[in-house]
């Protein structure tokens, strides 16, 4: 092998060795290797489910329940509560917009829930009135109650009285002053519309003045009182609370007027006249924080189908409790909002 040659391969050679002394040397006393980077947090989860839960049915025997539906859409879907008498009387309150009959009627499946005592409608509203359509085809109803308020040019309340009608249901108008009962235990009293201001009060069919005409409902059971307000407007409110009804507003439980809409219902005097314990909003979209907030200044326990998903409540007579579908946390506040 030529000189040149054999330096150059013990060259090589020894720059092999002194590189594998050096790895190995590395492996053994060299720095730890560097651990792997945590896991990233995990995002916002959803909520555990408690559907069962609140359908449950023998749970609850020999109970008042009332049950909020949340009606999905993309809009707002409108109003519908299901009222259970303790030996199982049942009324349903409204069935939100045409497309949500469905749902309204898979709730009832689930309950088993072939006939319905009592269906009744707050006001000729198609978020209110418009599930009947499917409701009244599905279901076996006993008798149908309504505000005296026919309102032709709609025409989801002309489908909704037709499948009414078609199954030859008896109707029956409220108004103040009526009283009613579901069961032996459940007593209704109507608080509005004033009496006979219907139909000849609503001239226009603006959204205002039906909403002012629809129907407030006072329930009593045992020690306990609920309030049904329908989508009254402040006007209507202030008038409730200067009337011989005042004494009556007073209640444990009411639903926020007109799905939480603050900007036309709500107003600080009703609140303090009915000055309840519990407040359910009926949205399928939450849209009313400030409202929220206002009323848990007061110590008022507030639920949303918007952020609860459906809601139970149930009450033995003295006392009320409420199971929701899931729990809500308010979002974390970024750190823009620090």
């Amino acid at each position: 092998m030529p000189r040149y040659r054999w330096v150059r391969a013990i060259k090589t050679g020894a720059a092999l060795v002194s590189a594998a002394l050096l790895v190995a040397a590395c492996l053994q006393s060299g720095p730890a290797a560097e651990p792997a980077a945590a896991p990233a947090p995990p995002g916002p989860q959803e909520p555990a489910l408690r559907t069962e839960q609140v359908f449950d049915q023998e749970a609850y025997k020999g109970k008042l329940t009332i049950r909020y539906f949340r009606l999905d859409g993309e809009n707002l879907a409108g109003d519908s509560f299901l009222i259970i008498s303790p030996e199982g009387r049942t009324m349903l309150v409204d069935a939100g917009l045409p497309e949500a009959g469905s749902q309204v009627v898979d709730y009832l499946n689930r309950l088993n829930i072939d006939k319905l005592d009592i269906a009744l409608n707050t006001h000729p509203h198609i978020d209110h009135i418009g599930g009947y359509a499917t409701v009244a085809k599905e279901k076996e109803i006993g008798a149908f109650y309504m505000v005296n308020l026919p309102y032709e040019k709609s025409s989801a309340y002309r489908n909704a009285i037709a499948a009414v009608d078609a199954k030859n249901v008896p109707k029956r108008t409220l108004q103040e002053g009526d009283t009613f009962a579901l069961g032996d235990q459940l007593r209704f009293e109507v608080l509005s519309p004033p009496k006979d201001a219907l139909p000849d009060a609503v001239k226009t069919f603006s959204a205002q003045e039906i909403n002012d005409y629809s129907m407030v409902l006072k329930l009593t059971y045992g020690e306990r009182s609920f309030l049904f307000t329908a989508d009254i407007y402040k006007h209507r409110e202030i008038e409730l609370t200067g009337s011989e009804w005042k004494e009556k507003l007073k209640s444990d439980m009411m639903d926020a007027p007109h799905h939480g809409n603050e900007s036309t219902s709500s107003s600080t005097a009703f609140m303090d006249a009915v000055s309840p314990s519990i407040v359910v909003m009926s949205q399928n979209i939450f849209q009313s924080p400030n409202l929220k907030e206002r009323i848990e200044k007061k110590g008022t326990k507030v639920y949303s189908t918007g952020l609860h998903g459906n809601i139970l409540l149930h009450s033995d007579g003295k006392t009320i409790d409420v199971l929701t579908e899931k729990d809500w946390q308010p979002p974390r506040a970024s750190a823009a909002d620090k």
